[in-house]
């Protein structure tokens, strides 16, 4: 029995099909930050003060600098609260080729995903960035640093994402077990390749001499990565 909205279609239906899925998050993306730029200079003076240890200056070294960290931070925020509807999206895309008792369970999933996403956000706000710079700034031998507006936020936001993303592997492992596409012998046999692919983007990524941000991201995958075996382990005894 096939999917019930499944059925042949020319590659280019489904490239115009992606393409009109893509428009869509573009459109609600560039009108999001076009609305935050706004008041993206306050917000993220308030984020530096949650952020930074007391006392600590952030500082503009070009013209284009503090426009630029506007900018960005716009985009990270309105892409961490119009999440949902990115997955949305991509869920309507993927939909035809479900079935029903599929639709169900990613549709029961999906908010998950979201709360996941929030926890892994908040928990780099709140507790990880904050010890990274607050350990940064232990050792700077009497002299007082001076921060870069732009590497700062940068470094901020991929730890964010970053945490925000990793969390979504139990519920990816958890759906694509669920649809078919992996098992969870898969899962253990990729283990140590896929720690070792994300330490090596980590360290790419987060630019962080001190290997501090780059051992708690691993550490977590690792955690959570675990959490998808044991959970894909029981999707298998269910179903």
């Amino acid at each position: 029995m096939e999917p019930p909205e499944d059925k042949e279609m020319p590659l280019e239906e489904h490239l115009a099909e992606l393409r009109k899925r893509v428009i869509r998050i573009f459109v609600v993306m560039v009108a999001g930050i076009g609305i935050t730029f706004r008041f993206s200079g306050e917000l993220i003076r308030i984020f530096w003060r949650e952020m930074l240890p007391e006392g600590l200056r952030v500082y503009v070294f070009s013209p284009t600098e503090w426009f630029m960290v506007q900018l960005t931070f716009s985009f990270v925020l309105t892409f961490v609260v119009f999440y949902p509807y990115i997955v949305y999206e991509l869920y309507q895309f993927a939909k035809p080729g479900l079935y029903e008792n599929e639709r169900r369970f990613v549709k029961t999933f999906l908010p998950f995903s979201y709360v996941l996403f929030l926890v892994g956000v908040g928990l780099a706000y709140f507790i990880v960035i904050p010890k990274i710079f607050s350990i940064a700034t232990m050792f700077n031998l009497g002299a007082r640093p001076m921060f870069s507006a732009k590497r700062t936020i940068y470094l901020a936001f991929k730890i964010l994402l970053a945490f925000g993303l990793v969390f979504q592997i139990p519920v990816l492992a958890v759906i694509a077990v669920r649809i078919g596409l992996i098992d969870s012998k898969w899962l253990r046999e990729k283990r140590i390749w896929i720690y070792l692919i994300v330490f090596i983007l980590a360290s790419n990524v987060t630019l962080d001499i001190s290997g501090i941000s780059q051992l708690v991201i691993l550490a977590l995958v690792v955690v959570m990565f675990e959490i998808s075996i044991i959970l894909a382990k029981i999707m298998e005894k269910r179903f």
